[in-house]
């Protein structure tokens, strides 16, 4: 099924480090259902530049050299006040801080009339206090759909929910966003079995037509945020990752056919010892992507490295192979538009509650160790993003 736009007058009508369901990112049990028409490719567009502001704004202020690619981290809101260490590493090392969950459907809106805006604002004003770049994520993902909405009836009970729910929160950060994870995860865990896209409450009950109508409603409420689709398992080698990206294109490319608006892809970056990086692929994706004239960024990355020798050495090792072997991908075509860290130090992560190493011995997930000292890759990064 293709997907298809409604216009907006056919509507009748505890934050943790981990994922807000217990689902590791690639989870096998989820099923599809419509698929999508492949269509021409679009005739290639300019190269996308950053974001008016970005490339000023790179470079966390102290640092002796900007940098070309920002460098983005997720914070934890709860943890902002009673660990100061923690708030302050995110000060040294980033030039975008956002909220990692504060803006998720369920936490931000988890009544018909209940708003909680307030982990967010937090979030928010200590960016925008310190100088930084923030971004929202997300307004559609699986994984945090409200039971209300769930129990509503009719197509346009859900499409007029969705659309005031972005509409509620496009008007409340306008300005001072400068981007949004408008649809998260939609693309089915392996479409070589399931068919293209995720089975969800979004697609038993719109079909769809959820992501077109997701873009439209972020792009009327605040015309100038950059509006991205985000998803996981984007990087590896092997003909289901294959297929990943080849339906990300498709949706793309019928995004724009409907003429909705999409500036960019974030690939999530999770990043799995034991699975090889495609390097060339990562080139052809980024290559086509911008043929489009859309935009390719890193969103949630961290290092997920149960499958390697325990012991502090051995994990960073592998972890600094892996991220190299991503940079070299990402920006092997041109730079991406940023790169972000899903938390900042191993002290907070998903990583330690969902997804243990069996030995026993402590997960090394982030660029940051548990007393806040840098790892090799967060020099790699740092270098990576500063020369561009």
């Amino acid at each position: 099924m293709t997907i298809h736009h409604r216009g907006r007058d056919a509507r009748s009508r505890p934050e943790t480090g981990r994922p807000l369901d217990a689902a590791q990112p690639g989870d096998p049990s989820s099923t599809t259902a419509g698929s999508l028409t492949r269509r021409s490719l679009l005739g290639a567009g300019a190269a996308l530049a950053l974001a008016p502001g970005v490339a000023a704004a790179a470079g966390a202020p102290g640092s002796r050299q900007p940098r070309a690619v920002p460098l983005g981290g997720a914070i934890q809101a709860e943890f902002m006040a009673p660990d100061p260490a923690y708030r302050q590493a995110f000060l040294d090392h980033c030039d975008l801080i956002m909220p990692m969950n504060g803006l998720k459907f369920s936490l931000v809106h988890p009544q018909p009339d209940e708003w909680n805006f307030e982990p967010a604002d937090r979030v928010i004003d200590f960016a925008l206090e310190n100088d930084r770049l923030t971004r929202g994520t997300c307004h559609v993902w699986w994984g945090a759909t409200p039971d209300w909405l769930e129990r509503l009836d009719t197509a346009a009970e859900v499409e007029a929910a969705l659309v005031d729910h972005i509409e509620r929160i496009g008007d409340r950060y306008k300005g001072r966003l400068s981007g949004w994870d408008v649809v998260n995860e939609v693309i089915a865990n392996d479409p070589l079995t399931e068919g293209p896209l995720r089975r969800t409450t979004w697609m038993e009950k719109l079909g769809p037509n959820h992501i077109p109508i997701a873009f439209a409603a972020a792009a009327r409420v605040d015309p100038d945020v950059r509006l991205v689709i985000n998803d996981y398992d984007l990087e590896f080698v092997g003909p289901r990752y294959d297929a990943r990206r080849q339906i990300m294109l498709d949706i793309v490319r019928q995004l724009q056919d409907g003429n909705i608006p999409v500036h960019g892809v974030g690939i999530q970056g999770h990043l799995y010892a034991g699975r090889q990086i495609d390097r060339g692929g990562l080139e052809r994706f980024h290559k086509e992507l911008d043929g489009l004239g859309v935009g390719l960024m890193v969103t949630e990355l961290d290092v997920i490295d149960w499958e390697t020798p325990p012991g502090d050495a051995a994990q960073d090792e592998a972890a600094y192979g892996l991220v190299s072997d991503l940079l070299d991908g990402i920006f092997a075509w041109k730079p991406p538009e940023a790169v972000i860290v899903w938390g900042i130090s191993d002290r907070y992560s998903w990583v330690s509650d969902v997804l243990p190493r069996p030995d026993g011995h402590p997960d090394r997930p982030l660029p940051l160790d548990r007393d806040m000292r840098p790892k090799p890759w967060m020099s790699l990064l740092d270098q990576r993003l500063r020369e561009g």
